[in-house]
């Protein structure tokens, strides 16, 4: 094991990031909405005192609200909030706003603003229950974020016939926290809304709606519903829209010092490495039982790394073999290990999936099998004319040696993997590599053919992962986890704020689909440094698919998955629990398509995905909402929502399966 020793990195400080944007709110339907909310201030104002109090001290009730759209909001301390506030009447004389109920009872709408179209449906709900709020003996109060002339063009264009007060500096909006911002009021729901009532007769005022200081001076205000009086402080309902950032704040408040944090990491860190080793002995012992060279009659293909000597030896074991068949008169066959899909198991013990020894014969003499005979041979050849140089070439580069007989890149590549089985070895001993795709950055430094590379210094790219991983040495690292990221998105994301350096962390892609250098390059690291890893991925079935490909390797290299599959990958998120566990909000959501849902349901009667229950509970999560997300939704709170609250937080609580 490679030490890891304190590297000469700065731990810079996080930066800190904008302010999360609000998030969309979808409105309420009309009806149901402020129908309930009128109904629940008139029955507040008849309760007693003594229900009233306990009414504080229990969790407010959220009538009208939809999931985490909108809130009851405690009323304790708005009176003081709302001390000095002064709206003004029709006649332009202003009111102190605690005046509109301090002697009577009170249920006072705020409108998002005088030309809404949907606070124009609304006034004409709240007037149809004019009459039952005035025999109770309930004022009901409209204010506005605009001018007093807007407030009387909205008079006279609507059925309200309570008091109107206009608020032209939204100070009663920002005393109260309303939401606003022009995401908050266009939403793509509001919209939709607004095109209904578009049809039932009902009409945006434009210009009353947008004059430049209703624009520039709360024009993209939330409205809310507050119940209250008789007594300035007799304050008794508050129900507002929240935006999801107002949830997200609240989130990175729980946040503790980054030094708790990192205690964490030390003690996960600490956990793994023990494990590591213990888990190294048990898996060498298991790994002998299906070992062909152990037993030559293994049921399963392990392949393992040969040096360019004992590759071509084997090389020119077959063809020497194949001039004997065909001097005999019997022609020449290859015997190819099948790797069909019905050859693949995923063995527990291992914890991965293998590929069980069974053989198909590729003769030249048979017309269904002549011509991959013969890709089969010219490949060998290619390989080891590599070899005998002591070059490596991209399979691009293999390809193109012979086009019309390969015909297509992948049937070369398949032969090739065919080749590794026979031979017996990994594909990398081949000297055959894929072109430059994972890229890694953070607290690494390693030698690459010779030449010292510094992780930390690589900018937001980050550092290629060399194809020829035999090329690389000295690996060190004070790092305490290693980030897998799914996404190229994520790690420019996480590399752009020098995530690594606030808790100290080597972060890697392979920017989608794993490529074979990106699993040999984690899996190298997982051995030497023994640190954990944990994943960054999508919600969604893919997301799941590209995880499991690195823990338990894949159906199509099934036979070399001992070199390439890294177990023990601490599934860290997006899970399909988070979207509503963090208030991702809808719009940020995609609906599953019918293929989504196949995959997800297949992936649910996979061996290794039912060895997890964690896995299987997150799955069903999924399918039963029919929903997916990006890790890119986080952005909804902010650009840098990420890095700032959602992973520390995630690190705080230990929160992965």
């Amino acid at each position: 094991m490679a030490a890891r020793a304190p590297l000469a990195m700065p731990h810079a400080a996080a930066s800190a990031g904008p302010r999360p944007a609000a998030a969309p709110v979808a409105p309420r339907p009309p009806a149901m909405c402020l129908r309930a909310r009128a109904m629940v201030g008139v029955s507040l104002l008849h309760q007693r005192p003594a229900q009233r109090a306990r009414r504080r001290l229990l969790p407010a009730a959220r009538p009208g609200a939809i999931g985490s759209a909108a809130e009851a909001a405690p009323a304790e301390g708005l009176a003081q909030k709302l001390q000095g506030v002064e709206v003004f009447d029709l006649s332009g004389k202003a009111v102190p706003i605690v005046d509109l109920w301090k002697d009577r009872k009170a249920v006072i709408a705020f409108a998002r603003h005088f030309g809404c179209v949907l606070c124009r449906k609304r006034a004409d709900l709240l007037a149809e229950k004019q009459d039952v709020m005035q025999a109770a003996g309930v004022a009901l109060v409209l204010i506005g974020p605009g001018s007093v002339d807007q407030a009387k063009a909205f008079c006279e264009q609507t059925k309200f016939k309570g008091e109107v007060y206009a608020d032209p500096t939204h100070s009663s909006y920002d005393a109260l926290e309303f939401a606003f911002g022009l995401f908050s009021t266009f939403t793509p729901a509001a919209g939709l809304k607004i095109i209904q009532l578009y049809r039932e007769g009902y009409r945006q005022d434009w210009e009353l709606s947008f004059e430049k200081n209703t624009r520039t001076k709360g024009g993209w205000y939330q409205g809310g519903l507050l119940v209250a009086g008789p007594g300035i402080e007799n304050i008794l309902y508050i129900h507002k829209p929240r935006a999801a950032a107002s949830y997200a704040e609240s989130l990175r408040s729980k946040l503790r010092p980054d030094a708790s944090i990192l205690a964490t990491l030390r003690s996960l860190a600490s956990a793994s490495a023990s494990a590591s080793s213990s888990k190294s002995k048990a898996a060498a012992k298991s790994l002998a039982d299906h070992d062909p060279s152990a037993d030559p009659t293994s049921s399963y293909i392990v392949v393992a790394d040969q040096d360019s000597s004992s590759v071509t030896s084997r090389i020119n074991r077959l063809v020497l073999a194949a001039a004997r068949s065909i001097l005999s008169g019997r022609g020449f066959s290859f015997a190819v290990p099948s790797r069909a899909a019905s050859n693949q198991v995923y063995l527990p013990d291992l914890d991965r999936i293998v590929l069980v020894r069974r053989e198909s014969a590729r003769p030249f003499a048979n017309v269904a099998t002549a011509r991959k005979a013969t890709v089969t041979a010219r490949v060998l050849s290619l390989v080891h004319a590599v070899l005998r140089r002591g070059i490596h070439v991209t399979k691009r580069d293999l390809f193109y040696t012979d086009v019309k007989l390969f015909g297509d890149q992948s049937q070369s590549d398949a032969v090739l993997d065919d080749v590794s089985c026979m031979l017996g070895c990994t594909r990398s001993s081949l000297h055959v590599v894929a072109s430059e795709k994972g890229v890694v950055v953070g607290r690494l430094v390693f030698a690459d053919d010779g030449d010292r590379i510094d992780c930390t210094r690589m900018g937001v790219g980050g550092k290629a992962i060399p194809p020829n991983i035999d090329r690389v040495s000295g690996i060190e690292s004070d790092a305490l986890f290693i980030l897998l990221v799914e996404k190229d998105a994520a790690f420019m994301r996480l590399a752009e704020d020098r995530f690594y350096n606030r808790f100290p962390c080597i972060i890697l892609t392979a920017k989608g689909q794993p490529d074979v250098a990106t699993r040999l390059f984690l899996r190298r690291l997982k051995v030497e440094l023994k640190l954990p890893v944990l994943a960054l991925v999508d919600s969604d079935p893919y997301g799941l698919k590209i995880l499991s490909v690195y823990m338990c390797g894949s159906k199509n290299m099934s036979y070399d998955s001992a070199n390439l599959t890294t177990p023990d990958i601490k599934w860290l998120g997006v899970r399909p629990s988070d979207l509503d566990k963090y208030r991702v909000p809808e719009q940020c959501r995609l609906p599953m398509t019918d293929h989504d849902i196949k995959v997800g349901k297949e992936l649910l009667e996979e061996d290794f995905v039912k060895q997890n229950e964690g896995w299987v509970k997150e799955l069903e999560t999924m399918l039963r909402t029919r929903q997916k997300a990006e890790i890119q939704a986080l952005s909804s709170f902010g650009f840098q929502y990420l890095t700032e609250v959602y992973l520390p937080l995630k690190l705080q609580q230990q929160d992965w399966i």
